[in-house]
């Protein structure tokens, strides 16, 4: 008989051990399904707040919720002032001129898009061209841009003033600019 009990025992610490470990796989379970949900939750909640946030009205005041009113935003323009490529000629700016070892650097920006055309500079000091060289134009993604004048600084000393004569299809202008050699 006392061998009886030791297994009605036995069984009944299995059964035990069986219920506690899925009372905490249940538990467990659930923990790791209301965390995954309540930051999704959550989420909404907040985009639902940024959501009310810019429906601030043109008053300054909070937008009311869902009234079924829909509301157009205005238009954003992007630039100001008239587009450059329809302008009859053409202009610039001179974007770097200095001295880098023994060459005068100058670098000039076009403010149109042109694909081919050609960039004339003069170098002038005291109403005199002391230099002129030439360069074709080249392109950028919105722009153009002369590929460079690197003139050597040899002979070359005091204030000048820089003039680039620029052509392309039909079009013609002047880009100003002063360096100190």
């Amino acid at each position: 008989m006392a061998q009886k009990r030791k297994k009605n025992n036995k069984k009944w610490l299995w059964r035990v051990i069986v219920l506690v470990l899925f009372v905490t796989a249940g538990v467990v379970a659930y923990l790791v399904w209301d965390g995954y949900f309540r930051d999704k939750s959550e989420e909404n909640i907040n985009a639902g707040e940024a959501n009310a946030e810019e429906s601030i009205t043109e008053e300054g005041g909070r937008g009311q919720e869902d009234s079924g009113e829909v509301i157009e935003k205005e238009k954003v323009v992007l630039y100001e002032g008239e587009d450059p490529n329809e302008q009859e000629e053409l202009t610039g700016v001179v974007t770097y001129a200095g001295v880098s070892g023994d060459n005068l650097i100058i670098r000039v920006n076009i403010d149109q898009y042109v694909t081919e055309g050609s960039c004339e500079l003069n170098l002038v000091q005291g109403g005199s061209v002391i230099y002129a060289d030439a360069a074709n134009i080249t392109t950028a993604a919105t722009t153009a841009t002369c590929e460079g004048f690197n003139v050597s600084t040899g002979g070359l000393s005091g204030n000048y003033q820089i003039v680039i004569k620029i052509s392309s299809s039909g079009k013609i202008g002047t880009i100003n600019g002063e360096v100190n050699v």
